[in-house]
């Protein structure tokens, strides 16, 4: 129960809901497996662990919750190998060529034919409400994945008054900053970071292993690039890469944080997973805290 990748959104609004109302609300959009015809499905499932009873898991001020995706598989190459043969069936019988929107309804028919018999891939989403910080935040390091979850999560409750943080100033500015020595108090600098050229549109630098104050690395920021990623590790409790956009990806939490679960046993695996759970919410929104006060807007926060 340790979240590897973090997208954070801000509530405009107090999420009031408790865990018995947003779990009866997300009882309503119950994950049901795709039908012989669907291509995929949505659905809430048990958020910690598969064998949990409630869709909503709940530790102190935490709401946890889990969104389920499956999707029917068909590979590329067989639609295209049969959409080929069928064309090929009919420009033979009728003497003419098969294209446009003729062959787009062929493929899409065939298609429709396959779904029944094609396998399924299962796919699942976290997120937890912080609803006194006022943030829920998803794991995944895909904006689109995490735009999946909060749209059903609008759609299941009719409304989500969420929007990413409002930016006082380009985290790209303030991440050279960082680099060229200026870091803020409680981030050490890792030894990874990427940059890019946008003026001369050179690409993109990585750059693994080396000391951020060496030459070479300085240099790139005297001639004008800017840092799109940098690994970090803040206060002694995670390491991560931040990103220009202020997606937190690849996060490891400390081994003394985790180790303070070690007395728990495997046994009692949903004990574990609560656990885990109380102390990494705890700490990733604590460091989303401290990066909304280092970058969000004086209008947002007030």
């Amino acid at each position: 129960m340790w979240f590897k990748n973090a997208l954070f959104y801000q509530f405009t609004k107090p999420f009031e809901l408790n865990q018995n109302e947003l779990e009866e609300q997300l009882g309503n959009f119950t994950f049901k497996p795709c039908g012989n015809t669907e291509i995929q499905s949505y659905g809430w499932a048990p958020s910690l662990a598969p064998n949990a009873q409630n869709l909503v898991h709940q530790a102190g001020d935490f709401l946890l919750i889990n969104l389920k995706k499956q999707e029917k598989v068909l590979p590329a190459s067989v639609v295209k190998e049969l959409l080929e043969e069928k064309c090929k069936t009919i420009e033979q019988a009728e003497g003419r060529k098969v294209k446009g929107k003729e062959k787009q309804n062929i493929k899409e028919e065939l298609i429709h034919s396959l779904l029944p018999q094609a396998f399924v891939k299962s796919s699942f989403t976290q997120a937890f409400i912080a609803k006194k910080s006022g943030f829920i935040i998803v794991d995944s390091a895909s904006s689109s994945k995490a735009e999946e979850i909060l749209a059903y999560l609008r759609k299941t409750l009719g409304t989500l008054p969420v929007v990413p943080l409002d930016i006082e100033s380009p985290v790209m500015a303030e991440l050279n900053e960082w680099v060229r020595g200026k870091t803020p108090a409680n981030i050490e600098l890792g030894a990874e970071v990427e940059f890019k050229d946008f003026a001369e549109d050179e690409g993109t630098i990585k750059a693994k292993n080396i000391a951020l104050d060496s030459d070479d690395i300085q240099n790139h920021l005297d001639t004008g690039k800017f840092v799109t990623k940098l690994a970090i590790d803040w206060d002694e409790t995670l390491s991560c890469i931040i990103q220009d956009d202020l997606a937190i990806k690849r996060i490891k939490f400390s081994d003394e944080l985790k180790g303070q679960n070690d007395d728990i046993t495997e046994d009692d695996h949903l004990a574990k997973l609560d656990a885990d759970f109380i102390l990494m919410s705890a700490e990733l929104t604590r460091f989303i805290e401290y990066l909304a006060e280092l970058f969000a807007s004086q209008d947002q926060e007030n």
